[in-house]
């Protein structure tokens, strides 16, 4: 019955992928499978670590502690070298919680500095940090995973009625781009409940679309936001809420070869839901690799110079995870 229930899911996608002209592909088998062991790291219990970001030689780590709101750490060894970040109104202070920035480039990228300001940080051999000031946002939105494109191009999700979008905004002049309206598909309940509901990755050509609700990844063409291919697997539609707990893809994280998209949503035939898994596909959307956890993670990033990911946890919250792959 299972079989026969995702041909037919499969048939129906592919008649409607036809009409839209649209690459619709069943989810395959990954050609690697690997279950790793994780290497814990203590950072001490006033970090409180969750979103991270890599770039060259340094890990950035958002903190939940109440002073500094970033700290920076070797890789792969995981060696503190300094906080920064201050909590506050200043021209270099975060009155809110920062975001991390994805690029492309080695440079990191944080926004939210007096609200509006998105700048670059560099770490020198002095474990100093320097920032300076490259954009300021007119004006200030909910911005949701944050990606910056070629060079000065703003991709990012807003989460707010009628319906989930992905904005493009020219950050040197200013102005709007390009938007793309998640259709929604349960319109009855509220928008946070909606199948449409998702996370964004990208890199100057393609941009990820991964779902909460729903076994699918849609990868579109950064340039013109035109759905290039879909790859959707079984699940069981649903409508959601809290006590639901048919999740799918928690988040995804662009790498430089590769996208890493945390997938939640399998089950035993108990219908037991097993620890979290990290799948990972080229930018064509072929599979490359399914990673198993003794601990799974929370929020993670792929380090693919040094062969490893690092992540956090909710019951680590006094350490840093690595996976070395």
């Amino acid at each position: 019955m299972g079989k026969f229930l995702l041909t037919l899911l499969f048939v129906i996608l592919l008649l409607w992928g036809c009409n839209q002209n649209v690459h619709i592909t069943e989810k395959m088998v990954f050609p690697f499978e690997k279950k790793i062991q994780v290497v814990k790291f203590p950072v001490g219990e006033v970090m409180d670590p969750s979103y991270m970001i890599q770039k060259g030689e340094y890990l950035l780590v958002e903190s939940g502690q109440p002073q500094k709101q970033l700290f920076v750490f070797t890789v792969p060894d995981l060696r503190f070298v300094c906080a920064t970040g201050n909590k506050g109104r200043g021209p270099e202070e975060f009155p809110v919680f920062p975001t991390l920035v994805e690029s492309r480039t080695d440079t990191f990228y944080v926004f939210g500095y007096a609200h509006r300001h998105l700048k670059s940080l560099a770490v020198d051999s002095a474990a100093r940090v320097h920032l300076t000031e490259r954009y300021e946002i007119p004006m200030y939105e909910a911005f949701n995973k944050m990606h910056l494109i070629d060079d000065s191009v703003l991709l990012y999700e807003t989460v707010m009625p009628p319906q989930y979008t992905v904005h493009k905004y020219d950050l040197k002049n200013r102005k709007s781009i390009d938007e793309l309206k998640i259709e929604r598909e349960t319109p009855e309940s509220e928008l946070t409940f909606d199948t449409s509901r998702g996370s964004i990755a990208a890199n100057d050509s393609v941009m990820i679309y991964v779902y909460l609700y729903k076994n699918q990844i849609d990868i579109y063409d950064v340039k013109d936001f035109r759905l290039k291919r879909r790859i959707v697997g079984v699940y069981k539609p649903q409508k959601p809420a809290f006590r639901n707990k048919e999740l799918y893809y928690l988040g995804v994280i662009p790498g430089d070869k590769y996208f890493y998209a945390l997938f939640k949503g399998e089950r035993t035939e108990k219908g037991e839901n097993r620890s979290n898994t990290i799948e990972v596909y080229d930018y064509d959307g072929n599979p490359v690799a399914l990673y198993r956890f003794d601990i799974p993670p929370l929020y993670f990033y792929p380090d693919e110079k040094n062969n490893c990911i690092y992540a956090t946890h909710p019951s680590c919250m006094d350490t840093l995870l690595r996976y070395d792959l």
